[in-house]
């Protein structure tokens, strides 16, 4: 029977609606007829093409009850309907959005960047725009260079950096007949004695001082006869074309808008790729995932918050409600989101509207929030590490081994391991031949992987909670043997 029945709703099709209404038209018009003689409904009889005439608008009409039926059921619906319902548990369809990518930029200190600066890769040819102006100062740097305008002999040089919870200092006391050059090997020397934390290098008259974690951001300051000349400062960058790109590690390096005093640009890390409009099954199973948008518990709606950002791929979120520092460094009564992608200015954004009361956020990137009063607030988030994997590979084939069969191997390998290996999991040595065996044609002689180029190793290769794997294409070598 049609209509709304307990399995829900059961429709008429065209030949169903010809069939039901040539029976209903010999009911009617039987009295009509004489005695032994059938109303005649065919095709060819004027009542039968009557009914033809009517049927596949009744037949539209049903189908039309199943579309408006369907349209508030989240698995059926499909276009608007369906981004209004996935809009009551408040997500919304992601649109055409852009690559992104987070760079160094070096330059004089003092510097200001615009915003809207352009910059661009020599390897693909895309350009890209600086987001928010990057002002390079001292103050929330990744790097700084050091020279030494004052020398004088027994004399302290100093050296400081400070983070939200600590703050050291770099302690240097110069000799007898003491010079600049002296002086800065000095202070590399105590340096590279004491502070592991930072990178040091002298370069000609300067002393360049990088932190050893690339997304860590420090305050630094020197004594009055040190001065501070150019400065390292982390900033993003967004392509000016959506869609994704595939921009690898030390790519954009191409300034196409001078600025007095800047220096050079340098993505460390794959851009996050952009997207195409959201499909209805994308956004099917994202609404399946997004539970907890409307949740009460905070950690949970911060989770939906930052997930459902533009370009934002993955997150992971760590607390401390202890009194003391956790195993991970994280300080007490503290959080740290670890956000893979994403504009920097959107995420503290988020992370402001989302976090409880006096609670602070930590990680190695800090991003000024302004409240409705006009107060800012330091909000701090984790952009993970990333541990730059290499592989080998000696492989024997045969005559079905396609003939892009290498380049094929290695996309292949790097599809699944975006998809398997997340923030904070271990490279699995053995799941590398899934994706390698997908192609075929050949047998694998030996694999090896590691952290460094040549690679010997057969085991995983492990990843801190706040690390994520990195993986040029460049560093997938294929032998065939």
């Amino acid at each position: 029977m049609a209509g709304i029945t307990p399995e829900g709703l059961v429709i008429k099709r065209l030949s169903e609606v010809l069939a039901d209404n040539r029976a209903k038209a010999v009911e009617l018009f039987q009295d009509l007829v004489s005695v032994g003689d059938v109303v005649d409904t065919s095709a060819s009889s004027a009542l039968g093409r009557l009914i033809a005439l009517a049927a596949p608008g009744e037949a539209d009409l049903w189908e039309a009850v199943q579309e408006v039926y369907s349209a508030f059921d989240p698995n059926s619906a499909t276009g608007i309907a369906l981004d209004n319902l996935v809009a009551l548990g408040g997500i919304t369809r992601f649109a055409n959005t852009f690559t992104t990518a987070q760079a160094i930029f070096t330059g004089n200190n003092g510097t200001l960047i615009p915003s809207g600066s352009v910059v661009s890769s020599d390897t693909t040819g895309q350009s890209f725009n600086v987001v928010a102006s990057v002002a390079l100062s001292p103050s929330l740097a990744s790097g700084v260079t050091i020279t030494v305008p004052t020398v004088a002999s027994s004399t302290l040089y100093t050296i400081t950096y400070s983070r939200i919870t600590s703050s050291n200092t770099v302690n240097y006391t110069s000799g007898v007949g003491a010079t600049a050059a002296s002086i800065l090997a000095g202070l590399k020397a105590e340096i590279d004695a004491n502070h592991p934390q930072l990178i040091a290098t002298v370069v000609g008259t300067t002393l360049e001082i990088d932190l050893d974690d690339i997304f860590q951001v420090t305050s630094f300051s020197t004594s009055a006869n040190l001065g501070i000349t150019k400065v390292d400062k982390i900033g993003d960058l967004i392509a000016q074309e959506y869609g994704p790109i595939e921009q690898a590690p030390n790519t954009i390096t191409s300034i196409s808008t001078p600025v007095l005093g800047w220096d050079s640009v340098n993505n460390p890390i794959s851009a996050v790729a952009g997207r195409y409009v959201e499909t209805d099954e994308e956004l099917r199973e994202r609404f399946r995932v997004s539970k907890f948008e409307r949740a009460s518990n905070i950690l949970e709606a911060l989770y939906s918050a930052l997930i459902n950002l533009d370009t934002v791929e993955q997150v992971v979120i760590y607390e401390n409600d202890t009194d003391v520092t956790d195993a991970n460094g994280i300080p007490a009564h503290s959080f740290m989101p670890i956000v893979l992608g994403g504009i920097s200015t959107n995420i503290a954004q988020s992370i402001w509207e989302n976090k409880p009361l006096g609670i602070r956020s930590y990680g190695n990137t800090s991003v000024t929030i302004y409240d409705s009063q006009g107060f800012s607030h330091d909000i701090g988030f984790e952009r993970p590490n990333p541990v730059t994997i290499y592989i080998d590979l000696d492989i024997t084939t045969n005559s079905e081994f396609p003939q892009d069969g290498e380049q094929a191997i290695k996309d292949a390998i790097a599809v699944y391991m975006k998809a398997q290996f997340g923030i904070g999991e271990d490279v699995v040595y053995s799941r590398l031949y899934t994706p390698i065996n997908s192609v075929p044609g050949h047998q694998v002689n030996s694999l090896t992987i590691g952290t460094s180029p040549s690679p010997v190793g057969t085991t995983n290769i492990p990843i801190a909670f706040n690390e994520l794997f990195s993986l040029d294409p460049n560093n997938i070598v294929i032998t065939v043997s």
